[in-house]
């Protein structure tokens, strides 16, 4: 039986023009950068990125944009590693000594952020999306996006300049 030339052309659309072995070579370490500024470590990470790449797996050849499917399963993993973090913070436990750490001011003050605003600001300067991009990413009103991001570079630039 042919298939009928409506469903040719809802294919071809859907059908995204990469595969996802090539997606994956392309967007990988630009995903890890995005997760490891909202997760600080690189192990954290690479996990998030992984198990957003397993979520997009069964689902990829449905998507109509893929890449921001992905870029949404790092921002929840991210979040979602972050809770589990909240969670064994409660529960005391022996403090690391910070003195041999590297100290950068600027990436503390963005992980001091809180996570919208932490998000807004990764994704304008480190994924270079635009507003309506980010606005699609994090499913919020384009003014939301505006507003989250001048009131996060104004926190960063109270901070830094202290």
């Amino acid at each position: 039986m042919a298939v009928p030339a409506d469903r040719r052309r809802i294919d071809a659309l859907v059908t995204p023009t990469i595969d996802f072995d090539e997606l994956y070579r392309r967007r990988f370490e630009r995903m890890v950068r995005l997760a490891y500024v909202l997760v600080d470590t690189e192990e954290e990470a690479e996990e998030v990125v992984q198990d957003a790449f397993a979520a997009l797996l069964p689902r990829y050849s449905r998507l109509d944009n893929p890449e921001a499917y992905l870029r949404r399963c790092v921002l929840n993993g991210a979040r979602q590693v972050l809770r589990r973090r909240r969670i064994v913070r409660r529960q005391p436990q022996p403090r690391v000594e910070t003195s041999s750490m590297a100290y950068n001011h600027v990436i503390d003050a963005v992980r001091r952020l809180p996570h919208r605003q932490r998000a807004v600001i990764v994704l304008r300067y480190e994924m270079q999306l635009s507003d309506a991009e980010i606005a699609s990413s994090l499913r919020l009103p384009i003014g939301t996006v505006k507003s989250t991001l001048h009131r996060a570079i104004a926190r960063l630039r109270l901070e830094v300049d202290q």
